[in-house]
């Protein structure tokens, strides 16, 4: 390690000179890094995803925070600055201009207490720009940001703001910027600003947490929707300022309740690209996430929102909780959480790239999880039903070559095997076929091995109208039980009975987006570097009118 500079030492607001020059290799460059000391970082190492966000080291989970602001994407995310394992939980930053490349700041918010006890974390939240100054927190016409996120206290404690607090308290509170999101100052003056769960729910102050807070123009107020997670309620609170909160309503239980809820969304979005809007609640789920999964999912409802009230539509939620409404019916796509900011019809979410099932134990290094794909949302009707439509929003054409590496169209494709062309490891594949094929079911085998003894199979089943991923054999499957596994997603063919897939490959991640959106499916994979084989697969007879369109995909950190 090369000497620390005294430079560097004299800035040091957590550690002293002594104790830092002592402090393991670990400790020291966990304070370059909370100080923004910018040096040359290689995301090369393997499973290290090329064009999906992930921090340069240690623990990530949930997007927190999201906000698009004079031209910048801002995307914060629950932080363990001191490890590679869940702990010390605060928020990390990283902003972007296209949500293609990002640029890791320093910490913005950092667990209270961080290198001795840690008496706050800073757990999940969202963030907006006050642009009225309704706060007040603004100064010499400075805009600011306000962030609003749940203190978790691991000790009971009284506060600055002279409020006590239990041991594992969960409450919600807030934080504002001056400096476009560099730098935050938390309210301590009156910190916790909702700190109990509403009643008759007090008992629940250990598991009420994640606010998402957006500005409602027809009511002219801020709007929080929070999580009573084991009670599988959101309660929804207004109020003028930011500081001062009522609470309006209720939502809940409904559809999916196999564990917790957590994370939830409430968004307006437009119908049929149309002047018709519905909104959308998504709300996280963990454990018991879609059907074949094991661990956490995210589940939606389309509704009406007059400001205060949320009420679902009757097509969207379902008798004896029999079903849900997946955003995402794979296991690898958790606490999506929405951008503010943006315009109606330009709605982005991004979800994380994980499970709680086995989150902890995927062989990355020196890094833990990654963000999937931005995702562009709206509704359309299919099946005489607004459902929720997903497309990928990347800035493609500064990654993605318009020429593909494979082109193929087949009349008839053969029972069998039909090799395509070595990929690579980041790729996008277009595919599409006849829903009205003799096959039992078609895939496309990937990151596979030059004797495909190791794949990954993405495919349809004609019978089932159902898209599957198959990881069973997709690489390193041995960190846990459940991972080794087949997921199915529901779809119907288009009205000309054609099946369209679009298949985004990277180091250790495959994201299915089938017909217009209606379905995807995510999944980690974790495959060997010369595994950069594909071949397609008719099975059970022949599959008609296929095309296929294999394009690379270039990293975003060179």
């Amino acid at each position: 390690m090369p000497e620390i500079p005294e430079t560097i030492l004299s800035h040091s607001a957590v550690f002293s000179k002594g104790s830092l020059a002592m402090a393991p290799l670990s400790k020291a460059l966990s304070v370059f890094m909370l100080m923004g000391i910018t040096y040359a970082f290689n995301y090369d190492q393997p499973y290290r995803g090329q064009y999906h966000f992930s921090p340069q080291k240690n623990w990530m989970n949930d997007p927190n925070g999201l906000l698009y602001h004079n031209g910048t994407y801002h995307l914060f995310f629950q932080y363990n600055p001191g490890g590679i394992e869940w702990g010390n939980i605060s928020w990390g930053h990283a902003i972007s201009e296209d949500l293609t490349h990002w640029e890791e700041k320093p910490v913005a918010l950092l667990a209270r207490g961080f290198g001795s006890d840690v008496t706050e974390m800073y757990f999940s939240g969202s963030a907006v720009a006050d642009v009225n100054n309704t706060s007040g927190f603004g100064k010499d016409g400075k805009t600011p940001l306000v962030a609003m996120y749940t203190s978790y206290y691991p000790v009971a404690q009284t506060l600055p703001s002279g409020q006590t607090v239990q041991e594992d308290q969960q409450s919600q509170s807030i934080a504002y910027s001056l400096d476009d999101g560099l730098t935050w100052t938390t309210y301590d003056a009156a910190n916790p600003v909702i700190p109990n769960p509403p009643s008759p729910y007090e008992a629940e102050y250990q598991n009420f947490r994640d606010p998402f807070v957006f500005w409602h123009d027809e009511s002219q107020k801020w709007v929080v929707v929070t999580s009573i997670a084991e009670l599988h309620k959101l309660a929804i609170y207004t109020s003028d300022n930011l500081k001062d909160w009522k609470l309006v309503s209720e939502f809940g239980p409904y559809n999916a309740q196999g564990g917790v809820w957590e994370c939830p969304g409430l968004v307006k979005l437009p119908l049929d690209s149309g002047n018709s809007t519905k909104w959308v609640i998504t709300s996280g789920l963990n454990p018991g996430g879609p059907p074949g999964t094991v661990g956490s999912g995210t589940q939606y409802f389309v509704g009406e929102f007059d400001g205060t009230t949320f009420t679902p539509d009757a097509d969207t939620v379902y008798p004896g909780n029999s079903t849900a409404n997946w955003m995402d019916w794979g296991p690898d796509f958790y606490a999506a959480a929405g951008y503010n900011g943006l315009s109606l019809n330009d709605h982005v979410h991004i979800g994380w790239m994980n499970n709680w099932q086995y989150g902890a134990n995927i062989p990355t290094y020196p890094w833990r999880s990654a963000m999937a794909i931005p995702r562009h949302m709206a509704l359309k009707t299919i099946g005489s039903k607004a459902t929720l439509v997903q497309q990928p929003q990347e800035a493609w054409s500064s990654i993605s070559n318009k020429r593909p590496i494979y082109s193929r169209t087949f009349k008839t494709l053969s029972e069998g095997s039909t090799n395509t062309t070595t990929t690579g490891e980041t790729f996008k594949v277009d595919l599409s076929f006849s829903a009205k094929s003799k096959a039992s079911t078609f895939a496309i085998a990937l990151r596979a091995s030059a004797n495909f003894t190791e794949q990954t199979l993405v495919g349809y089943d004609f019978a089932k109208q159902q898209i599957f991923l198959d990881r069973t054999h997709s690489g390193d499957v041995s960190f846990d039980e459940t991972f080794a596994s087949v997921y199915h997603g529901p779809l119907t063919p288009d009205s000309t009975g054609v099946v369209k897939l679009s298949i985004f490959v990277d180091r250790s991640s495959v994201e299915v987006f089938g017909g217009q959106g209606e379905t995807t499916l995510t999944a980690q994979i974790f495959p060997s570097s010369d595994a950069v084989h594909a071949r397609l697969a008719s099975t059970g007879g022949t599959t008609e009118d296929v095309r296929a369109d294999i394009y690379k995909i270039a990293s975003t950190w060179n």
